[in-house]
């Protein structure tokens, strides 16, 4: 497989190919230049150039600059995610005018941990004594959660703590019409499972994509709860396929 390399960030670079996206990263001091053309192949002795891929995306993805920050410190691999929190971040930027020194990083962690939705999101311990909030009780990310809220608007970010290995992540698009959602959660019996899709004052078209088999009651049971809220909704389920979520 063959692709062209689009962009190149210190020793990264962005490769468009038939299949989608790449973001590589090249190993030792020879870096290939914007146009050039990259065979993929697993083990060369002869290669002139010798990366590892950090990202296989089905989908645009946003300058390396923008990028490589959020893969760095969140460890982002999904190529809609990194797209969705790069423009997250340039919300934030053009409401502030600039980015906190802090704000990868803390981004980073939200995203690895999630807020604890018991916590209570008081902004320090100072606070929390004078209010009478536990120290334990206090949680950073659930104070980051709602300062990115306010300036990422119409995107939405949340990260919320749950008994799996990662936390449940929902990635919400806001427009005047219809509301476009996307939510990624581990469960110890579907292992990894996403809910996505398109919500409107007057519908719903979601569709629950999962490693394992989802059983159609509860799938059933979430299209009637909309149905009654909604008036019209259509939820379907589908696996995760290869190339679909990487």
């Amino acid at each position: 497989m063959e692709g062209v390399v689009v962009e190149v960030y210190k020793n990264f670079v962005k490769v468009h190919s038939q299949n989608g996206e790449k973001i590589i990263k090249m190993r030792g001091a020879k870096v290939p230049p914007k146009g050039w053309i990259l065979e993929f192949r697993k083990e060369d002795p002869s290669a002139k150039f010798v990366g590892s891929v950090v990202v296989d995306s089905p989908v645009p993805l946003p300058s390396l600059q923008e990028a490589i920050p959020i893969i760095e410190t969140a460890g982002v691999k999904n190529g809609y995610e990194i797209d969705f929190l790069a423009e997250l971040t340039r919300n934030v930027y053009r409401r502030l005018g600039f980015l906190p020194k802090w704000y990868y990083r803390m981004l980073g962690k939200y995203y690895r941990v999630g807020e604890d939705p018991a916590s209570s999101g008081v902004a320090s311990r100072a606070a929390a004594q004078a209010s009478g909030v536990k120290k334990s009780a206090v949680d950073e990310l659930k104070v980051f959660g709602r300062w990115l809220s306010a300036f990422s608007h119409p995107l939405q970010f949340i990260s919320l703590k749950n008994s799996g290995k990662n936390p449940t992540r929902i990635f919400i698009r806001k427009k005047k019409v219809e509301t476009f959602i996307r939510i990624e959660h581990d469960s110890k019996s579907h292992g990894r499972v996403v809910v996505e899709g398109v919500i409107s004052p007057a519908s719903a078209r979601l569709k629950v994509i999962s490693e394992k088999s989802v059983e159609d009651e509860p799938i059933e049971k979430l299209q009637k709860e909309l149905e009654k809220l909604l008036g019209s909704a259509l939820v379907v389920k589908g696996g995760l396929g290869l190339g679909s979520w990487v």
